[in-house]
């Protein structure tokens, strides 16, 4: 005789045949749905502070410290002169004091120029550079034109220390043109 399994399914199954591969996907849907929901619930129901800082806080810091790190240079500032430290009395950081080799943030674009103005302007509270005031570093001075970017490539071997200095032959003449 003839098999009955073989009957049974011949005139009984009417869904179409599925390979494996739809199996596999199926079984892959079904679990990604079951994890989601999973999610979706233990958000919902978790601590309110806990929910908002894991969907605002984290990706926002770290949106801003990626961006900051592709768009930004990181330079180290260091006063030479104690005649030209920002007066930080009406500084927008608050009663912080300066300290030699504070980090700060320039675009790829700034000048020598711009770094002066923009340390200037935050640290002391609004006020620009004093008029002789010079930047360099390993012994070598950037003009105001410069790129900043450039010259500490140039100038500090790659090492982005600022030394900001008051030139005295400025202040009396000597070596102008």
């Amino acid at each position: 005789g003839k098999p009955v399994g073989l009957k049974f399914r011949r005139c009984c199954c009417s869904q179409p045949v599925r390979f494996p591969f739809s199996a596999m996907w199926g079984s892959f849907m079904n679990g990604a749905r079951f994890r989601a929901g999973r999610l979706y619930e233990t958000f919902w129901n978790s601590q309110y502070n806990t929910k908002w800082t894991l969907v605002l806080f984290y990706p926002g810091a770290l949106y801003y410290v990626r961006n900051r790190a592709e768009t930004q240079f990181k330079y180290r500032l260091y006063i030479a002169d104690k005649e030209i430290m920002p007066d930080t009395s009406k500084s927008v950081t608050g009663m912080m004091d300066f300290k030699n080799g504070t980090s700060m943030y320039f675009p790829g674009t700034a000048t020598v120029a711009d770094a002066k103005e923009t340390f200037y302007s935050y640290h002391g509270g609004g006020m620009s550079p004093p008029a002789h005031v010079r930047v360099g570093c390993h012994g070598r001075m950037m003009e105001d034109s410069d790129n900043l970017a450039l010259a500490v490539r140039s100038f500090c071997k790659r090492d982005p220390m600022l030394v900001l200095w008051e030139e005295e032959a400025d202040k009396f003449g000597i070596g102008s043109v």
